[in-house]
């Protein structure tokens, strides 16, 4: 390919550091995997009964459906907080001289972004009539709060118009799955764009399949997009004499003649797939592929991979939660906490209103994007830099993105889902 690429200021070709290990995670001092070769044809993947098997009509939804999904999911978050901390929220527009403690909806009172003086907090229906209050943070010595979060807050409102909290109360930890795998596993992954800004000749990708051909991991897991409605061929349509779901098409099929046969291939789409339907939750890609070794996941999704659970999504959502969150103080691991927020709030995608990227069905969105237990290893890819981290005994996987930015991918080898923070090894490797 001859033109720049504006994200990485130069070709493909001439980028440097190719094969570079540029993070490791190692908590349990294992030995640094050398082998990546899997244990063949004896993988059994399976998606979770809560992730989205077959597509759904969409732009259906009406308001009232959408405030009954919201004020559900306060009441049953509402009802987990009160059963974790033993006692009853009362309603949080009552004046109260006395502590009190009431649980709601993280609001900005404003347009524009969140700060520390536009915070409010809407109350359930059931309980606080859908009252809105507004929140003085000055007494509190450390938050972390974004727009959608569900708080349990203790503190005063001597009028009825201004909560002030003196303490946030712990978040209900995700339900802990029982153990179920002493097989080892190694899935390698990647995250779109897998082709550079100046041509559709999908090098790194390419070289991508070259390096699972070499160490034949069992799962290669691909998540979008992998034909980008942001791509400048793509806008302008230039994409030679196929169209945009005939070219989705022959790169997944490319890709699955070209990995090893005891390689079992699972493709996420995303919403940036321009051959794809751009709705949250996603569902899985309509391709007229099967094979043995090939599944199609919904974004978000959670696999069962030999007994161990990886939840995953496409969507970048720690770079929208990046954006709208406030803290104090500053200067903690702000990558961590942002990956914690979805295990807390025990959902892929607690921001709400949403990012303008992305469109949430909610009668769908409350189906299919929660947890229902805690993942052993989740994967975040973003446009914030790479990262693997032991969040909540949680193993976090932000591969970075394999033809943008960092240009990299990660290799992961597990040795079975018993503390599977010390069984677990990655590295995130530039492509």
């Amino acid at each position: 390919s001859s033109g720049i690429n504006a994200e990485y200021g130069q070709t493909y070709s001439q980028r440097k550091n190719s094969g570079d290990i540029v993070n490791t995670f190692n908590e349990g001092g294992l030995s640094p995997i050398t082998d990546w070769s899997g244990q063949g044809r004896s993988v059994r993947i399976s998606l979770s009964s809560s992730s989205l098997s077959k597509p759904y009509q969409y732009m259906f939804q009406k308001l009232s459906a959408k405030a009954e999904v919201l004020d559900e999911h306060l009441e049953i978050m509402g009802t987990m907080l009160a059963t974790h901390h033993g006692r009853e929220f009362e309603n949080l527009a009552k004046p109260s001289q006395g502590d009190c403690k009431v649980v709601g909806r993280v609001c900005c009172d404003s347009t524009g972004k969140m700060n520390a003086s536009s915070v409010t907090l809407e109350g359930s229906l059931d309980v606080s009539y859908g009252k809105r209050v507004s929140v003085d943070l000055r007494a509190l010595d450390k938050y972390a709060l974004f727009p959608g979060q569900i708080v349990a807050l203790e503190g005063t409102n001597p009028t009825g118009r201004k909560f002030i909290p003196t303490k946030i109360l712990q978040p209900v930890p995700l339900k802990t799955r029982m153990a179920t795998s002493d097989k080892p596993v190694t899935i390698f992954g990647a995250c779109g764009p897998y082709t550079s800004q100046d041509s559709l000749s999908y090098e790194p990708l390419a070289d991508l399949l070259t390096k699972v051909q070499e160490e034949q991991p069992d799962v290669l897991v691909l998540l979008g997009p992998f034909v980008d409605v942001k791509h400048p061929l793509v806008e302008k349509c230039d994409v030679g004499n196929m169209t945009l779901e005939e070219l989705f098409e022959s790169q997944i099929r490319h890709v699955q003649q070209n990995i090893p046969e005891s390689t079992q291939l699972v493709v996420v789409p995303s919403q940036r797939d321009a051959a794809c339907n751009f709705v949250y939750p996603q569902p899985p890609p309509d391709l007229n592929i099967t094979s043995p070794n090939l599944t199609f996941a919904s974004d978000p999704c959670v696999l069962d991979i030999n007994g161990i659970s990886v939840a995953m999504t496409s969507t970048d959502v720690l770079f929208h939660l990046s954006s709208e969150e406030i803290s104090h103080p500053p200067g903690s691991d702000r990558m961590g906490r942002l990956a914690g927020h979805l295990l807390h709030q025990q959902n892929f995608y607690p921001l709400h209103p949403p990012s303008e990227d992305v469109n949430i069905d909610y009668p769908y969105y409350i189906k299919h994007a929660f947890f229902e237990s805690k993942p052993d290893i989740l994967l975040l890819p973003s446009d914030l830099r790479y990262f693997v981290k032991n969040v909540q005994d949680t193993v976090v996987v932000n591969p970075g993105k394999l033809a943008k930015g960092s240009g990299t991918y990660f290799k992961l080898y597990v040795k079975g889902s018993q503390h599977i923070t010390n069984s677990t090894f990655v590295n995130i490797v530039k492509i």
